[in-house]
């Protein structure tokens, strides 16, 4: 196995191991904070006047991006499909979602979506997942694949903490502190997405001021925190995150978290 492959192996297995262990972190985030619900809400509306029947939801989670899609289009009777790699952050969608009519969960890899859907998709969304996919590229491929003609592609990027200034907030505040937002970087996102053929790309950036609060339960999911301190015990990593969530807002005043949306149309 080489370099690339050996890498690819291993982040992923990561991935479903730190999701495996975030299901209760990011529903208690959620219910405090609203992030996942108000991103695939902003998607939607970035998406207007389509109004999507059959949708593909891909890292799905625990269901948070589901249930807002199916609320909102809920008077055209959606079909929605939702994937997810963690069998644990399934467990919790298919427990928020159980009541739902038209919404099935599959357990499989967002990198072989061909290899789990025939059916043609009005739309797929990709909300707070892309950057955990190491092979995104060929995700993206087959996804344009599934789309029917004037379908769409509709991703929410993570694109760090900022300073007023556009400026890396924890680079800025601790410049010897590695933080690992994810596998793929957004110039190489949106290359890709411009390269796909029969395709129109859309790009919008979306910035809000963050208290500490939100810092640190964010922060402290351990999906994320992983991405701060990779080789210590989840637990030994919770005081790390304190301290740093404390002093990063002291060096940096106000914080703001970024996101990109990418909606890809096809022609």
């Amino acid at each position: 196995m080489d370099d690339a492959r050996e890498f690819k192996h291993r982040f992923k297995a990561a991935v479903e191991k730190n999701f495996d262990q975030s299901a209760d972190a990011y529903d208690r985030f959620e219910e405090r904070h609203h992030l996942f619900e108000t991103l695939t809400r902003r998607q939607l509306e970035l998406i207007e006047p389509s109004r999507p029947v059959r949708i593909l939801d891909v890292g799905c989670g625990t269901g948070i991006s589901t249930l807002a899609l199916y609320q909102a289009l809920a008077g055209r009777s959606p079909n929605i499909y939702a994937i997810d790699i963690s069998e644990r952050m399934l467990l919790r969608a298919r427990e928020r979602c159980e009541s739902l009519p038209g919404v099935y969960f599959i357990r499989g890899d967002a990198e072989k979506l061909s290899g789990y859907f025939n059916e043609a998709f009005d739309a797929i969304f990709y909300t707070a997942s892309i950057f955990l996919l190491p092979g995104f590229a060929e995700s993206l491929r087959q996804a344009s694949h599934l789309l029917v003609p004037g379908g769409l592609l509709s991703i929410s990027y993570y694109s760090g903490l900022f300073n007023k200034s556009g400026e890396d907030a924890i680079r800025k505040a601790f410049p010897d502190q590695k933080y690992q937002y994810g596998a793929v970087p957004i110039g190489e996102l949106v290359s890709c997405l411009e390269s796909m053929p029969g395709t129109r790309t859309t790009r919008v950036d979306f910035r809000f001021e963050v208290s500490r609060d939100f810092l640190f339960d964010f922060l402290s999911i351990p999906a994320q925190c992983s991405g701060l301190f990779p080789k210590i015990p989840y637990l030994e990593r919770i005081p790390k995150v304190r301290d740093l969530c404390d002093l990063l807002v002291k060096r940096v005043d106000p914080v703001f978290m970024g996101w990109e949306f990418l909606i890809a149309r096809k022609r």
